[in-house]
């Protein structure tokens, strides 16, 4: 019976209900970081060709995030990431680097 299964699934490409799909890209553009230990802060640059296009400030003992500017004119180089996946990266390890920090 499972091997019918497996058979159709191949047949209709259908999935599993229990696998996801991950897609693994390189990114052309990383994000510079500036620690504020003393406050808890970090904040993330994103640059292209030394002119600034993100900002993110990221407060972590607050809790709280500040994204200032845009990735539309550098969508080409930052293909196939969005603003949100760069926000995202620059609180991960903003936590990371002001936990690790602070742990010392």
């Amino acid at each position: 019976m499972n091997k019918l299964i497996e058979l159709l699934r191949h047949l209709f490409r259908m999935k599993p209900k229990n696998v996801g799909t991950t897609i693994f890209a390189p990114i052309k553009i990383l994000p510079e970081y500036l620690v504020d230990e003393g406050n808890g802060k970090v904040i993330g640059v994103v640059k292209h060709n030394e002119k600034v296009y993100l900002t993110v400030v990221v407060d972590v003992l607050n809790r709280k995030t500040k994204v200032q500017g845009s990735l539309r004119r550098i969508r080409n180089h930052t293909n196939p990431f969005r603003k949100s996946h760069y926000i995202e990266m620059i609180q991960r390890e903003a936590h990371h680097l002001i936990h690790t920090n602070r742990s010392k």
